[in-house]
């Protein structure tokens, strides 16, 4: 569709142009979803659904990709939401599912973006929310505080990590990180620990594969939902 994408460099042409469309169908397939993480694309939506609906402030969501989990959230709210990612392919995409079949309602802005160097000032945002990207990051706690940055005293960050707790998974995340696509598998348990490091209050929750952490919530838990 035509959509408006603002820029905030020059960037290079992402290694997710032209490939937009074929991680598009991956995540969003059951079979795939199941089978390696023993989760739903379902998981990820709720996830989205909540931390829409955790405030009514402008909400940012980092390293979107093609904003499959949470373009219906997105669609139906009347947040002001700014959706960002490196490559214009996914940003294509994600404002395509967030309009779904009539027009991309106001309140919106794409804008091409680095995750590890967001362009917006502190404290911008009631809501923080990156699903699916922490595995890929190989210092977690640096991350996850640059996201704290952006939410105003108060906000909350959601964030979602793919994780080595199913056998297949586990295998799969090693080819992965042994192709150079990912960060070094982490367990669940890893994955509390690096979030406590960060040094806010959190929930850590989720399914076999995958770990839900709500950060900026009174109190601290690990378990499945």
């Amino acid at each position: 569709m035509n959509v408006r994408i603002e820029s905030a460099g020059d960037f290079e042409r992402s290694v997710y142009d032209g490939r937009a469309a074929a991680y598009d169908r991956l995540i969003g397939a059951r079979w795939y979803n199941r089978l390696l993480w023993d989760t739903s694309p379902d998981d990820y939506a709720a996830f989205a659904r909540e931390a829409v609906a955790s405030a009514r402030g402008p909400l940012l969501e980092v390293a979107a990709g093609t904003a499959r989990a949470s373009a219906e959230s997105f669609r139906a709210s009347d947040r002001t939401i700014v959706v960002t990612d490196r490559s214009r392919d996914m940003l294509n995409h994600a404002a395509a599912h967030i309009a779904g079949e009539g027009p991309l309602r106001p309140g919106i802005r794409f804008v091409q973006a680095d995750a590890f160097d967001l362009p917006f000032g502190s404290g911008g945002f009631d809501t923080v929310l990156c699903l699916g990207f922490l595995h890929l990051v190989d210092d977690p706690v640096s991350f996850v505080n640059g996201l704290r940055a952006q939410a105003r005293p108060g906000g909350r960050v959601f964030v979602s990590s793919l994780v080595a707790a199913t056998v297949v998974g586990a295998h799969y995340l090693s080819l992965l990180h042994r192709l150079g696509e990912v960060a070094t598998p982490r367990t669940p348990a890893e994955i509390g620990r690096l979030v406590r490091g960060a040094g806010a209050p959190a929930r850590v929750d989720g399914l076999p594969g995958a770990r839900r952490v709500t950060i900026g919530a009174a109190s601290l838990d690990q378990g499945k939902r």
